[in-house]
């Protein structure tokens, strides 16, 4: 230890600076000695809570490791001071103060490496320099302040408790606080500016919490620690480490309000496979299984340890997928853990790395189980209809007949009553116990529904009866149903109906209606028969978007532009107009693919995508041909400058950066335009004319429009 620092401490030698250890005054400020410790411990059990629970979100995060680091020094810091307020004497101070430098010395540097990661500095954390840069100053501090003066010069007494006495004229001061100050300053400005340029509103929120409790606890721990003693006001303890209380709990704010620290790619990842509703394998280019999604363990019955290291054939009831086409659908068995076989639809891809070469296969499968007991229930139903109304029309046919002899003789009369009692019970057993639901409906009017109806559409059988069966029907489609049933009773023949209905809940659901003439109590009744279809309906949605868009871009696909442009074709032949074709490649996309990554790309075609749809005029047509290369349709050009104009308008918006995922990015455009019918009249013809000139516009500089010009005429 220094002279100097060996002088600072023996002036605490003298009465006058003991006199807190006995007598009134001493008695009399007790209490708020021990309130400061027990603030300071209390700091000390949250820093180390919020540090565990960070760990135990994600130990493996990088962001959650320093922020434990960050708790653990704030921990040391309160730790150091519950002591440093109540000490007995002045040797005492001195122990603990510089037991809690080890947390305020590496404060600053540990608190920037924190607000790098979490802002996502990569390239600066990927330097060597940076982190002796962020760490040796911490130490440099602490092995100076064990040494010699750093901060405090000496200590004093008050009714509060020990007081730094702040020496100020030292270098070493200057050097720590700058220091300090510069560390969070840095930090508290990269936060900021990571959630202006931030796209999404839940990192905008965590950057606005962190900023603000960071910059309030600053302020006031700055204020109290070092701006107030030097400018000589000495009756409150230094208490910086309990205002940082500010931060760190709002950083608890924003982990549990907002995910941070917890949402990140690879738990994401994880979180998909897990909750995919289809079996999902992975295996290595042996056919060894790899991994397997909760799906897969639900079905089969093993669990994940038992699958992995396994053949793939093994789990596989006598089927073998053939080498060629991997990827088409067919059905295979899967054995279970019970030894059942499991009908599967299956569909198989390569999984390739960036050279192109095969490293696995992920081996999707949807279970058919589902699919084929559906088929099974519509064969029931339509049968238990088909046999519903030919028991009714015999009820009739028997009816008609018994009553023609009824004059007959009165045993005639009840031996018909009976058969008829025994029709109506047949009739009636059939109607509650079919599995589908039926209603019988005159003038309109719900006249007699079946239990299956009722759970169809969640009205009891008191509110069916009496109300009006087209109250049922989505105002939408009620046209439609009452013009078929019309028809129907005018002799048409009865098909299959589909539409919609709103149960109670006023939900809607997709239906397939069959309603046959009827009579019901002597006059003309409606027996209809409804079958839910909503999620076969969802399906075909779903299919039909699959087939005619985009999976990433939203946009049509090869195969709905090319029905555009035969439309388009026929407006421009009855209108003796013109149309343009205009391919779109985008320039250096390849660059961008391979440095920031194809996530990345993906966002970048997704912007370019909704800005070349914003500049569409009613009518035409966008669509992606694959890769960075997007085709546009301009039908029913009233002169060709038209497309000069589109064209203008595409690079200029090229012109804009797009912000994707922190990245900042510029990017051209090279358009090629073909015109119909004079550069061809196919639309091959006129993509290969387009691309041709397209090609054209990247020789001579990128960044520019050309049109098509046959090579002679060049």
């Amino acid at each position: 230890m220094s002279t100097g620092s060996r002088q600072h401490e023996a002036r605490l030698s003298c009465p006058l600076q003991r006199k807190h250890a006995s007598g009134e005054t001493a008695g009399q400020w007790t209490w708020v000695v021990n309130l400061l410790s027990i603030s300071s411990f209390f700091a000390v059990v949250v820093y180390l809570y919020l540090g565990i629970y960070a760990l135990h979100l994600d130990i493996h995060s990088r962001l959650n490791r320093i922020f434990g680091l960050l708790c653990l020094s704030l921990s040391v810091w309160s730790f150091g001071y519950a002591f440093v307020y109540a000490a007995p004497d002045k040797p005492s101070v001195w122990f603990w103060f510089r037991i809690s430098s080890l947390g305020w010395c590496t404060f600053g540097g540990i608190s920037l490496h924190f607000l790098l990661v979490l802002t996502r500095k990569e390239k600066i954390l990927k330097q060597w320099w940076l982190y002796p840069l962020l760490y040796v100053p911490g130490l440099l501090f602490f092995y100076r302040s064990w040494t010699d003066v750093l901060t405090a010069g000496d200590f004093l007494w008050t009714p509060l408790g020990w007081t730094e006495v702040i020496a100020p004229e030292g270098a070493w001061f200057c050097l720590h606080i700058t220091n300090y100050i510069l560390c969070i300053l840095i930090g508290v400005i990269l936060t900021w500016r990571w959630g202006r340029s931030s796209t999404i509103q839940r990192e905008r929120k965590q950057a606005r919490i962190v900023v603000f409790t960071i910059l309030l606890a600053l302020v006031l721990g700055t204020l109290i620690n070092v701006i107030l003693p030097i400018l000589g006001f000495r009756g409150l303890p230094g208490i910086a480490h309990i205002v940082i209380l500010i931060w760190a709990l709002g950083i608890w704010h924003a982990i549990v309000e907002y995910r941070l620290m917890v949402l990140t790619p690879s738990i994401a990842t994880d979180e998909i496979i897990s909750r995919m509703k289809d079996m999902l394998l992975l295996t290595n280019t042996e056919g060894i299984v790899i991994r397997v999604n909760r799906r897969t363990e639900e079905l089969l019955g093993y669990e994940e340890k038992d699958l992995l290291g396994r053949p793939f054939d093994a789990i596989l009831s006598g089927e073998e997928i053939p080498e060629t086409n991997p990827s088409v659908n067919r059905a295979l068995f899967f054995k279970t853990k019970t030894g059942d076989s499991i009908p599967v639809s299956v569909s198989r891809s390569a999984i390739t790395d960036r050279a192109g070469d095969a490293v696995g296969q992920v081996i999707v499968g949807q279970d058919m189980r589902p699919t084929r007991r559906l088929q099974e229930e519509i064969l029931i139903r339509q049968q238990a209809e088909e046999t519903l109304k030919k028991a009714h029309n015999n009820l009739e046919v028997l009816v008609q007949e018994r009553t023609a002899s009824l004059a007959k003789t009165n045993e005639a009369l009840q031996a018909e009553i009976d058969v008829r009692r025994e029709a109506e019970a047949l009739f009636k057993t059939l109607f509650d116990k079919t599995p589908i639901g039926i209603f019988i409906a005159q003038k309109g009017i719900v006249r007699m529904v079946n239990p299956e109806f009722r759970k169809l559409t969640q009205f009891s059988e008191g509110e069916l009866l009496g109300m009006d069966a087209f109250s049922l029907v989505v105002p939408e489609d009620r046209p439609y149903i009452i013009g078929r049933i019309e028809k129907m009773l005018q002799g048409e023949q009865a098909r299959p109906l589909e539409g919609r209905i709103i149960r109670k809940d006023r939900k809607t659901r997709w239906c397939m209606g069959s309603f046959s003439a009827i009579r019901y109590q002597g006059e003309t009744a409606i027996l209809g028969s409804l079958m839910d279809i909503t999620d076969r309906k969802q399906a075909e949605e779903t299919i039909l978007q699959l087939a005619y868009y985009d999976t990433l871009t939203g946009l049509p696909n090869r195969v709905l532009f090319h029905d555009r442009f035969t439309l388009a074709v026929a407006n421009a032949l009855r209108g003796q107009k013109e149309l343009a074709l205009m391919m779109i490649d985008l320039d250096r996309f390849k660059e961008i693919n391979d440095t920031l990554g194809h996530s990345t790309g993906d966002e970048l075609l997704k912007g370019v995508s909704q800005r070349l749809t914003g500049l569409l005029r009613k009518g035409d047509t966008i669509a992606r041909m694959g890769g960075d290369e997007f085709i546009l349709l301009l039908p029913e050009m009233a002169r060709r400058e038209d497309a000069e104009i589109v064209a203008a308008k595409i690079l200029k918006a090229m012109q804009i950066p797009f912000d994707v995922e922190g990245h900042r990015l510029s990017v051209t455009a090279s358009i090629g335009i073909a015109i119909y019918p004079s550069d061809g009249r196919e639309m091959d013809i006129l993509m290969k004319n387009a691309d041709q000139a397209m090609y054209c516009a990247k020789e001579s500089g990128r960044n520019k429009y050309e049109f098509y010009q046959p090579t002679e005429s060049r």
